[in-house]
């Protein structure tokens, strides 16, 4: 009885489950449609942004400057043509016709040059450019006449990057049929039949994966892994798979097959070098075969796309016999979809593939880039202005970019190998180096710390340290410009005394300065004296023209607006930052003419229109005499004074420079100066502890290094004497004007302000006819003569 109720029962269940299924199957279908339609709708907003982004990847770019290349480079022809080679330029076997194609032939290089789109958006035309390698001329074809060669910026990077991605943007036409056939063949062979989702391909991935029990294909097209790239994280998850075939609908909608095969192949993963991501065939095809994407194989195109089903597990340059398999596999693919014929199948497996070494990724001036991003945020809506792409044009050289990282690394490597105790512990030596062009203050080279990825505190313009001796030639150039202090004008024959002196400072404190050494030397020329920073000689300068005056001096060029105006600021007390100092020294170098600095030169958007144009700012601080008679005395301290290492490492070239060692060596300076580069470099604990390197042992070889390297891409030049400064024979016992009569060991060749020189001949080397005067001895004697009579220390400093 018991038995039957129950079957009752189930019989009268089984009729209401099956009412239930049917009323909820509409309002599952509807909630699916829904769902559906608000995703696709979701989606396709995502997919009209990065669409209307597509500036960000292609154009939203930070570019160098434009490369110049003037008569009489000093350019090897090996660095010539790697200029070409890194713009691509392609070699061919006749004339140049078409831009971007060289010809060479013995020392000639003929260059069809590329046009383009300069800082100021104006359109730069191709040119027919000669250049002879040997005798360095440089020859327009076209107006049959001597010229500079202009090459195009390079891009730098990205704006808003994140990540570090090394990609290389390629038209659909330049990139070889055999990668695209490769491509599609063995990752979606009916990319032109599908409309982003492949039904045939899902079922017989399926299958496939069901008989190999395990994941043996994928049933994602072109399309949707185009979409996952560019949309969505690495998540694998169902809800992700369906965002990812809407997108990829949403793709084939607002794209034809060429435009999203393009996007594809230039977005593509196909590896990672460290930590920088391979992206692209373009950038594959350079980091696997050392080529340009054009010149690539159909072995080679194959075995790149056989990477991108697992780039890790089949790179040519980790495990080349996995890879070398798979490429096997694309090609019997290509074969059988009669894409490739017998005999090129068989070339192509019998081809040995040449891996090249793993290509070096550094992001370039990352420091610079970091500062670059944060001021363009102070005066753009920057990610709506990276949406619409923009190109921002910058001061930066590439080669002197590198040049500048080179010096830092193997200038540091040096330092702690020498002394070991720097390089232990935790804490490590920090440096700053800045390159910049005096007379128009672009950045040619930025490198803020020792490395980016460990630490991005920047010692260009973030760290404030104490200049040290640095602030020296700005204290000289006070005396030697008299529109800059109250009291005649000083020359670099002046005497100064070197001894022992006490400063009462207001605290009712005695300040007693004394030199790096703990020795004095009497009487020295202002010349010697700035040679070999002296410190007592600069304290005693710093009280006779007035600390006032000095502060003066350095707020004309920009420097120490903050600094208090007390005595020691004479021996550089004061802190600033490496890019506010090097661009003070900049305005030496550009003959006492400040020139404002600025990280970017403009901003373009993507119609070439203006949105940012630095505003250059010159005004005159000093007299161009004075500066030129300073910058002789500077070129001292590198032939004889404390910058010697300069030399010693090689370095040929006018040049002139300054050290700089702080208290207790917390700071290690060199700051210094072409008349076409202006360079400084820092060198320092974070923590301000003792370094025990003065300018000369620490940052001295790293700058050395960095003009040493640099030295060929920027223009060769001599420091030109201005009409206001004469050159004299004057002996250097005496100070007098050379006579036939002065020994030659005596003779020296010195500047001076026109109206400052001596009148008087040397008083020690003279004949004298009966009746004549006695002989006076000029007052302007060095520390090895003595002195006639006791003068006023107003009467050593300026020559009374």
């Amino acid at each position: 009885m018991a038995k039957k109720r129950k079957k009752r029962i189930q019989k009268k269940k089984a009729p209401e489950r099956k009412s239930i299924v049917r009323r909820a199957l509409p309002l599952f279908i509807l909630a699916t449609v829904l769902g559906s339609g608000i995703g696709f709708y979701y989606v396709d907003h995502k997919v009209s942004l990065l669409l209307n982004r597509r500036g960000d990847t292609q154009r939203s770019l930070i570019l160098s400057d434009l490369f110049q290349i003037h008569e009489g480079f000093t350019l090897s022809s090996e660095q010539f043509l790697n200029q070409l080679k890194r713009r691509s330029y392609r070699p061919v076997e006749s004339n140049p016709e078409n831009p971007g194609e060289y010809f060479q032939q013995g020392s000639i290089l003929t260059i069809k040059t590329h046009s383009f789109i300069d800082s100021t958006g104006s359109l730069r035309p191709d040119k027919s450019i000669a250049v002879d390698l040997e005798t360095k001329e440089i020859y327009d074809k076209e107006l049959g006449d001597h010229t500079t060669l202009e090459l195009e910026p390079e891009p730098l990077g990205r704006l808003g990057g994140g990540a570090i991605k090394a990609k290389q943007f390629v038209a659909l036409e330049d990139i070889p049929v055999s990668i695209q056939q490769a491509i599609t063949s063995i990752e979606d062979e009916r990319f032109y039949s599908h409309a982003g989702i492949d039904l045939i391909g899902i079922a017989r991935a399926s299958i496939a994966n069901l008989k190999a029990m395990g994941i043996v294909q994928g049933g994602s097209t072109i399309t949707q892994q185009l979409a996952k790239n560019l949309l969505f994280t690495p998540r694998r998850t169902i809800g992700r798979k369906i965002l990812e075939a809407l997108a990829a609908l949403s793709l084939e909608v607002r794209l034809n097959k060429r435009e999203i095969l393009e996007m594809y192949l230039n977005e593509v993963y196909l590896g990672q070098e460290g930590s920088v991501a391979i992206h692209g065939v373009a950038e594959a095809a350079s980091a696997f075969f050392g080529k340009e994407v054009k010149d690539v194989t159909l072995s080679e195109a194959a075995l790149l796309a056989g990477v991108i089903q697992a780039p890790s597990r089949y790179s040519p340059q980790r495990h080349l016999t996995r890879a070398l398999d798979r490429r096997d596999t694309v090609l019997n693919k290509m074969h059988e979809l009669r894409l490739i014929s017998d005999s090129a199948l068989r070339d192509a497996l019998d081809e040995k593939i040449s891996v090249a070494a793993g290509k070096s990724y550094r992001r370039k001036a990352p420091y610079f880039i970091a500062a670059l991003e944060k001021e363009l945020e102070e005066k753009l809506y920057l990610d709506a202005a990276i949406a619409a792409g923009i190109s921002v044009y910058t001061g930066i050289l590439p080669d002197m970019q590198s040049c500048a990282e080179s010096a830092v690394s193997s200038g540091l490597m040096e330092i702690e190998k020498s002394r070991p105790a720097l390089g232990k512990g935790s804490k490590k030596l920090q440096v700053g180096l800045l390159a910049l062009e005096p007379s128009t203050g672009k950045i040619r080279a930025w490198v803020g710390g020792r490395s980016f990825g460990a630490e991005q505190f920047d010692h260009v313009n973030q760290a404030q340290r104490q200049v040290g001796s640095t602030v020296k030639p700005f204290l000289y150039l006070t005396a030697l410009d008299p529109s800059l202090n109250q009291y005649r004008t000083a020359t670099p024959i002046s005497l100064i005394s070197d001894r022992p002196l006490s400063v009462d400072l207001p605290t009712k404190t005695r300040w007693e300065p004394e030199n790096y050494d703990k020795k004095f030397r009497g009487d020295v020329t202002f010349r010697y004296a700035l040679e070999h920073s002296l410190n007592t000689p600069a304290v005693y300068i710093g009280q006779r023209v007035g600390i006032e005056a000095l502060l003066r001096t350095v707020h004309g060029f920009g420097l120490g607006y903050d600094w208090p105006a007390v005595p020691s600021l004479a021996l550089g007390s004061g802190d600033t930052s490496l890019l506010t100092l090097t661009t003070a020294y900049a305005g030496l170098a550009n003959g006492g003419v400040s020139v404002n600095t600025s990280l970017y030169s403009s901003v373009l958007d993507r119609s070439g229109v203006t949105l940012l144009e630095r505003e250059l700012l010159r005004h005159r601080v000093a007299d161009e005499n004075a500066v030129f008679v300073l910058t002789d005395i500077l070129q001292g301290v590198i032939e004889r004074g404390t910058g010697q290492v300069v030399r010693r490492l090689g370095y040929i070239g006018p040049v002139a420079g300054k050290t700089g060692t702080s208290n207790d060596t917390r700071d290690s300076w060199f700051l210094g100066f072409t008349p076409t580069l202006t360079a400084g470099v820092w060198v320092g604990f974070d923590d301000n502890s003792k370094t025990g390197l003065t300018g000369a042992s620490g940052a001295g070889p790293i700058w050395a290094h960095f003009m040493k390297c640099a030295q060929p891409f920027h223009e060769a030049a001599n420091f030109t004497p201005p009409g206001g400064v004469v050159f004299l024979e004057i002996d250097g016992v005496s100070g007098g004007l050379a006579t036939p009569q002065c020994p030659s060991g005596n003779i020296v060749r010195e500047v001076f302000v026109r109206g400052t020189q001596p009148q008087r001949p040397c008083p020690l080397h003279l004949r004298y006819d009966e009746g004549d005067m006695e002989p006076q001895r000029d007052n302007t004697l060095d520390e090895r003569s003595p002195r006639p009579r006791r003068r006023s220390f107003f009467d050593i400093l300026f020559g009374r």
